[in-house]
């Protein structure tokens, strides 16, 4: 997330326009897809703590590279080597959330994702107040280095509650005939996840982008944007074990990504207009925006996570990895989509494309309970 909010200083530095800058992000998907289709199998045989370890170090080490970067190749291999890094720490966190979520019968994983929201918000505030004291290289790799120091620590702390071998089903033995069979089960629940998870990825790659370039606002105020995002996601994460004993999950997956889709495109096409000619009334209205987005997005990839556990026999680490596999090649495509609309028309065009998504996501409700929650479970 420090990477993200400096995004405009990091394509700067490489010299790249947006079409390259968005393309080379987006071939992070690379690595993605190598871990997604080692690393649920790695897990169960060698344990989530372990695949935590080399995920969280993969990331915050080639993260803390990032600002030192000027060319655009060697931005290339780090960007791939993050995608597998993150991914790898994606496939086993979930996997344990998800086991977690099943031993004490209530649904956290919102919350878990909430929690990691919350972090996010965190950084892009602190980076409204970083941006004009610190380089980008200073502020990068102070968190990069903090960030590996706590992740150690509280892996080190929590390290008996992980999944243990005893634990575990008997994971099937990986090979592609297998992982194409198991994925014709996961297939439906992975198209809802996407167009869901798309309007997240457009606003991680391009909301800094959008408010400097599009509103004209400061490096420091165009994090805003991603705040205002991820306040609101963080909001309604946090309460849907509230929500879930007053509306069915079918009911809330058909209605909060409608409203939360058409807000965002209204208003963002409100804001750009207005942005022309009063920069301030556009920067608020565009804030609006995002705050839509994340209201829209902010359950919808856990509860998908939690749906297909609940359908399928497979080991928590492997329904995580083979549903994020149809993400990550699907996500290559339309982020490469994305970036070029941006640099032939505007980073306004481009993000109305998970806007209608988002909206889409809504046709998959029927996947959800039809049932409230009762308040003891």
């Amino acid at each position: 997330m420090a990477t993200s909010t400096r995004y405009p200083e990091i394509r700067d530095n490489l010299h790249l326009t947006n079409g390259t800058f968005g393309t080379i992000l987006s071939l992070g998907s690379i690595g993605s897809l190598i871990a997604f289709l080692i690393v649920g199998h790695a897990s169960h045989k060698y344990g989530v703590k372990r695949m935590i370890l080399i995920g969280a170090t993969t990331c915050y080490g080639l993260t803390a590279l990032v600002p030192h970067l000027h060319q655009g190749w060697e931005f290339l291999i780090v960007t791939i080597g993050l995608g597998f890094g993150l991914t790898t720490f994606h496939i086993s966190d979930n996997a344990q959330a998800i086991h977690r979520q099943e031993q004490i019968g209530q649904v956290i994983l919102p919350r878990l994702h909430g929690m990691w929201s919350l972090g996010a918000l965190i950084t892009s505030l602190a980076a409204i107040g970083i941006t004009p004291f610190l380089t980008l290289a200073w502020h990068v790799d102070l968190i990069a280095i903090s960030m590996w120091l706590a992740t150690m620590y509280g892996i080190k702390i929590t390290g008996s509650h992980f999944i243990s071998k005893e634990e575990q089903s008997e994971a099937p033995q990986f090979s592609f005939s297998s992982l194409l069979t198991n994925l014709k089960l996961l297939w439906v629940i992975s198209v809802g996840q996407i167009m869901a998870l798309q309007i997240e990825f457009s606003i991680n790659d391009w909301s800094t982008i959008y408010t400097r370039d599009t509103v004209k606002m400061s490096a420091g105020l165009s994090v805003m944007s991603y705040a205002a995002f991820i306040s609101a996601m963080i909001l309604l994460r946090f309460r849907v074990q509230y929500l879930l004993e007053k509306f069915s999950e079918q009911f809330l997956m058909k209605v909060v990504p409608r409203i939360g889709g058409v807000g965002f495109i209204v208003f963002l096409l409100l804001g750009s207009h207005l942005a022309r000619t009063h920069k301030l009334a556009g920067f608020l209205v565009s804030l609006l925006a995002f705050a839509f987005a994340g209201f829209g997005s902010s359950f919808l990839a856990p509860t998908f996570f939690g749906i297909a556990f609940r359908k399928s026999n497979l080991p928590s680490s492997l329904v995580v990895a083979q549903i994020g596999l149809v993400n990550v090649v699907v996500t290559f495509f339309i982020k490469v989509i994305i970036s070029w609309i941006a640099q032939a028309t505007s980073v306004t065009v481009a993000l109305m494309l998970p806007g209608v998504m988002l909206i889409c996501a809504s046709l998959f409700a029927y996947l959800g309970n039809d049932a409230k929650l009762s308040k003891t479970s």
